[in-house]
């Protein structure tokens, strides 16, 4: 039976939206227990229907189809599909209003990201799109145990997201998910030790939360000597989430740790189930592709740049965009274990900007960096950036009380560097009391300044 307060909610929703998130929601709800070729088989019908409204309605398409020789007709497989240019962010830069469709019905929403490159770039949403966006949120949260309506906790850390929540339309959305928000901005000793009696009280079913937001607390509670909290599922996301930063939470605040995929232009894109065997594409929702240097399909288990396609914003279509995820592609096209024919991903592996370059051209991405410091036991928390080819800056915060790396592991540490980037790189190691986070809060393990990509 579903709870009054989420039944008065989805009554809202589709007021808004007419009556779209309602039927996204039960459709989806039932097509991803469908085998994998039906699941297949609704994404590329959903896909063909958006390519038709770009080449119609968008004036961007419309160029860009005219100059490629594309027309949405032509289109009958994922392999043709596949012809089709990539978009990059600069592209949205450059062209934002021509890539607002001109068939637009009621109001739209103007957003804008800045992206870990610092780009700013408009986009828009309406409510339909939000609303089906919203459906596939929801879903997801179901996926971990959780039932709608019950206490919902989030350690979030973006400003804008947090101000948002002072809207009247987002307290109604809270009050009846029952979800209350905890600051993940600014983290230190006085405001972890509210958030843990917080969390004791609240005693949420789910808590969503940045990984490094999560880490950073699960670092708190375990030194301080306090009882884990045990909530029965935590969801991360914005950053990686490697094994080591897995294991922590589940030390001091989970019960089971569900990753997710996101991306603020296109919405939830990928979640873990509960078989903790990659991470399910929500396919009705978007097309997401992990492609080699070509933007051909990566071979299964090879790691590749990820574009997306949202499928439920018609008013502003983003059609195989890149935006530097990097991730690994899955092998396997079977049913999962779970009983979901959806399709998978092996997990993000961060940005592409993210990756560091060695001398003669070898590409590192954070996961090496991860490994390395999870073998420092002084470190809580790194940052690693290179700020020219052979100038590389590691930022740390340690554990307490120390102000600075004992020798024993500095020098390990410094020989790794060597052996990975050569006797004539500097490297500067710098000890900081908090690390410094992007504007929406997220923590980047990795950054190279070196060569940036156009994303």
């Amino acid at each position: 039976m579903v709870n009054p307060r989420v039944r008065g909610l989805f009554t809202l929703l589709d007021l808004r939206s007419g009556g779209a998130f309602s039927r996204e929601y039960r459709t989806i709800l039932r097509t991803q227990w469908d085998t994998p070729d039906r699941v297949r088989g609704l994404q590329f019908e959903r896909l063909r229907a958006l390519l038709q409204h770009a080449e119609r309605h968008v004036p961007f398409y419309q160029q860009r189809f005219a100059e490629y020789g594309v027309r949405a007709a032509d289109v009958k497989d994922f392999a043709d599909f596949a012809r089709i240019p990539t978009l990059s962010k600069w592209d949205v830069v450059e062209n934002a209003d021509r890539v607002l469709s001109r068939a637009r019905r009621g109001a739209v929403t103007r957003k804008a990201t800045g992206g870990s490159t610092g780009e700013r770039m408009v986009f828009y949403r309406d409510a339909r799109s939000m609303a089906r966006n919203f459906a596939h949120v929801l879903r997801n949260h179901t996926w971990t145990g959780f039932t709608l309506g019950e206490s919902h906790a989030l350690l979030w850390g973006a400003h804008f997201d947090l101000r948002a929540q002072q809207r009247l339309a987002n307290r109604v959305i809270n009050f009846c998910l029952r979800q209350r928000y905890l600051d993940a901005f600014h983290m230190n000793r006085q405001s972890m030790a509210v958030y843990y009696q917080r969390l004791r009280e609240w005693r949420p079913r789910l808590l969503s939360s940045y990984v490094t937001a999560g880490t950073t607390l699960s670092d708190y509670i375990i030194d301080a000597g306090l009882a884990p909290l045990e909530i029965p599922a935590v969801t991360t996301t914005a950053e990686v989430l490697f094994p080591e930063r897995r294991d922590r939470i589940r030390a001091a605040l989970a019960q089971e740790v569900y990753d997710r995929v996101g991306c603020r232009e296109i919405g939830n894109t990928a979640h873990e189930c509960g078989a903790h065997d990659g991470l399910h594409v929500n396919a009705e929702h978007t097309v997401m592709e992990v492609v080699d240097e070509r933007s051909r399909a990566a071979a299964p288990g090879s790691e590749g740049e990820v574009l997306y396609t949202s499928l439920g914003n018609y008013v502003f279509p983003l059609i195989r965009y890149r935006v530097g995820d990097y991730a690994v592609a899955a092998g396997e096209t079977g049913q999962c274990r779970c009983g979901r024919g959806l399709p998978k991903i092996r997990g993000l592996r961060g940005r592409v900007s993210d990756m560091l370059t060695t001398p003669d051209g070898t590409k590192v991405h954070g996961e090496y960096f991860s490994h390395l410091f999870y073998n420092t036991p002084s470190v809580l928390e790194f940052r690693v950036v290179q700020e020219a080819a052979r100038d590389i800056v590691v930022w740390l915060r340690l554990r307490e009380p120390l102000k600075q790396l004992p020798a024993v592991e500095l020098d390990p540490l410094r020989r790794a560097f060597t052996d990975l980037f050569g006797t004539n790189v500097t490297l500067e190691v710098r000890v900081v009391d908090e690390i410094p986070k992007t504007a929406s809060g997220k923590h980047r393990f990795t950054e190279s300044r070196v060569g940036a990509v156009e994303q």
